[in-house]
């Protein structure tokens, strides 16, 4: 009958190549783990936020990054303008009915001062593919993390928050916008009918 071969132990020698290719194997995991999140849509696009909380009359939370079209936002840049920032998600079904009212009113209003710009928060889908398949031309930043969503004290979806042209916040809107609701808030922002 054979003996068993008692197991051998790693001497000194050969902990340093043990822990090279530990550290290669997880530097390959994490490459991985960023391509993946990459062509999902996923991460932040240098999402910076600057202040948290959000009370009507008060200045809000100022975000700025790239949209998934590639252009840059910047919150700051608005002021003079009326602002709508809406949060969505791919897997949001009020927020997928929302989107043609929205671009809608990003072509009709923009030469009249209507900014809008959408937040996808907290979501894992296919932002991308989801903004392309509605046709939605306003930017679009992806919010994975919830940056800007935390900063606004986001907690449902949709959500809406007008900014006068006096950079403060006008309006909050908890659900999905209706015409009716638009009508009467483009009224008192813009200063003139809708």
């Amino acid at each position: 009958m054979p003996t068993a071969t008692p197991p051998q132990r790693l001497g000194a020698a050969g902990r340093p190549r043990l822990l090279a290719l530990v550290a290669v194997v997880c530097a390959v995991v994490v490459a991985a783990v960023v391509v993946v999140v990459s062509a999902r849509g996923g991460g932040d696009n240098g999402i910076t936020v600057t202040g948290s909380g959000l009370r009507v009359g008060a200045a809000p939370p100022v975000f700025s990054g790239t949209a998934v079209d590639g252009r840059r936002f910047d919150l700051a840049t608005t002021r003079g303008q009326v602002v709508l920032v809406n949060f969505f998600a791919t897997w949001c079904s009020n927020c997928r009915e929302e989107e043609p009212l929205l671009e809608r009113l990003s072509r009709q209003y923009a030469g009249r001062g209507l900014v809008v710009v959408g937040v996808d928060w907290n979501d894992s889908g296919d932002a991308r593919g989801f903004v392309n398949e509605l046709h939605v031309t306003y930017p679009a930043l992806l919010d994975s993390r919830s940056r800007v969503g935390s900063a606004y004290g986001v907690t449902d979806l949709p959500e809406s928050v007008w900014i006068g042209r006096d950079g403060r916040v006008a309006q909050v809107f908890h659900g999905q916008l209706s015409d009716e609701v638009v009508a009467a808030e483009l009224a008192s922002l813009l200063g003139r009918p809708a």
